[in-house]
């Protein structure tokens, strides 16, 4: 279990229940230690006396332990009481092999309390330690099933020391997985919960997202209603349209320009435009370009095209920029533009291009 993510509530709660534990196994060590001191002064058993020494240095370990979880080092504690177990289990081993019940079980409580506490690298090296040592105790107790010292205690006292060696190892592995289940139903309580958050984010992400759907929607019908303000298109008579041009002409109007423009022409099968630029204050190279590529654009589409309004600082400007405008007929105003039509000067045709001479061909 990787506590280092776990929620700050989870991490407090798991430190409690190591607590409470290493508060009921110490004594409970330190206990059994005096017991196998006075047995081994009692029936003057050496390796008794090394098993309770074992224990008691183990009692010592827990107690260690116990204030490295005070001070929050978690995970210390937890190798600290594994290598005690294991050390004190395997000591236990040799020097009196009829306990062989509890040097069996403490791998598993080893690896039971390392699940609840540690990190994935030092679970993984716990781990291996158990098994090693598990080996090692099976090792052992084929090797040299009398143990390395003659034990004097009597057989009836054997047994009986084994069965509450077993019996209190047992205990304190069922106690761990207690915790280890409490543990996971908070773990599992913590991600319900997060589970249950993330739904109503991605709730509320959802309706953020239509919201901004719509936001997106009216803002595109917007900017189509800017287009055509920008550049209204009005019929003046059948197969003729005038487009004012008001205002600065930046590259993004251009393309709307050209764009609407042409999509009137083909719309509305026009055959003559009238582009009136009376209110465009000023022209440089990259308006004059613009206008330019619209009118070649609407010609292609079979529309002559007639630009109306240049003034006198307009005029003097692509003169100085050097505009070819020779081939771009230009009238003063809308008006002139009608009033040539009228009298037939301005026919509704293209020219067309014979011989490299430019004559006027209908449409």
């Amino acid at each position: 279990m990787t506590t280092d993510v776990m929620p700050e509530s989870t991490l407090q709660a798991q430190m409690t229940r190591l607590r409470r534990f290493l508060s009921a196994y110490m004594p409970v060590a330190f206990l059994f230690g005096v017991v196998f001191l006075v047995l081994a002064l009692i029936f003057r058993d050496p390796a008794t006396g090394i098993s309770g020494v074992a224990i008691i240095a183990n009692g010592g370990v827990l107690l260690y332990a116990l204030r490295s979880v005070q001070q929050g080092k978690v995970q210390a504690a937890v190798l600290a009481t594994s290598v005690g177990l294991l050390a004190g289990g395997l000591i236990i081993l040799l020097v009196q092999p009829f306990l062989f019940a509890t040097p069996m079980l403490t791998p598993l409580l080893v690896v039971v309390l390392g699940l609840q506490y540690l990190t994935i690298q030092p679970l993984k090296r716990l781990i291996a330690a158990s098994a090693g040592c598990s080996l090692i105790a099976l090792s052992v107790g084929h090797l040299l099933p009398q143990g390395v010292m003659i034990s004097n205690l009597p057989e009836w006292f054997k047994g009986a020391l084994q069965i509450g060696g077993a019996g209190a190892t047992a205990v304190f592995v069922m106690v761990l997985l207690w915790h280890f289940s409490a543990l996971l139903n908070e773990m599992l309580s913590s991600l319900r919960t997060a589970n249950r958050e993330l739904e109503m984010q991605q709730v509320q992400l959802i309706r953020t997202n239509e919201q901004l759907q719509q936001q997106l929607a009216s803002e595109r019908e917007l900017l189509n209603l800017v287009s055509a303000l920008e550049t209204p298109v009005v019929s003046l008579a059948e197969g003729v349209l005038l487009a004012p041009i008001v205002g600065h002409v930046d590259s993004r109007r251009a393309d709307m320009l050209r764009a609407r423009l042409l999509e009137a022409v083909h719309a509305n099968r026009t055959r003559l435009m009238i582009l009136d630029i009376t209110g465009v204050a000023t022209v440089d190279t990259s308006v004059a370009q613009a206008l330019m590529m619209t009118i070649q654009a609407l010609r292609l589409l079979g529309c002559r095209v007639v630009v109306s309004g240049i003034s006198a600082t307009v005029a003097m400007t692509l003169t100085h920029l050097g505009i070819d405008m020779s081939n771009i007929e230009t009238v003063r105003s809308p008006e002139e533009a009608l009033e040539r039509l009228s009298r037939g000067d301005l026919p509704l045709r293209l020219p067309v291009l014979r011989n490299g001479n430019s004559t006027p061909g209908e449409l």
